[in-house]
């Protein structure tokens, strides 16, 4: 049942078996092997969820819905929202931590573009004020 559900998930998601294997830390023979025995543990199930996005109540029972929402997909969502907000409400260090991981990704929100336009303006009037 496991081997049959993760096959329903590979084929609606742009994942494949190879890339959920290497996300979880396997080799794609032995991901294989632990589906179709139905024997790939919670820990893996856990891992598959945070990395790809596959429900592991999905893949252990058939819960709907398939796919949950990434940790990242949410941060993004509320940030989109509203930028000023969302910000305030997370870890400036978490923030800068996240920005260093997923730069590439984290840039392309225009509310967040547009708010580092903001930060750079605002640094730039207490320089040259503190000139002064």
């Amino acid at each position: 049942m496991l081997n049959e559900r993760f096959k329903i998930a590979i084929k609606n998601s742009d994942l494949s078996t190879q890339k959920v294997a290497e996300s979880i830390g396997l080799k794609v023979n032995t991901l294989r092997k632990a589906l179709l025995r139905d024997s790939l543990n919670d820990g893996y199930l856990i891992l598959i969820e945070q990395n790809c996005g596959i429900s592991r109540k999905w893949l252990k029972d058939g819960t709907e819905p398939m796919f949950v929402q990434s940790k990242e997909d949410i941060i993004k969502q509320t940030i989109e929202n509203n930028t000023l907000e969302a910000l305030e409400k997370f870890d400036k260090e978490k923030i800068v931590a996240y920005l260093l991981l997923k730069e590439s990704e984290f840039i392309k929100i225009p509310s967040f573009i547009s708010l580092v336009e903001k930060i750079k303006v605002s640094q730039r009037i207490t320089e040259i004020v503190n000139k002064k």
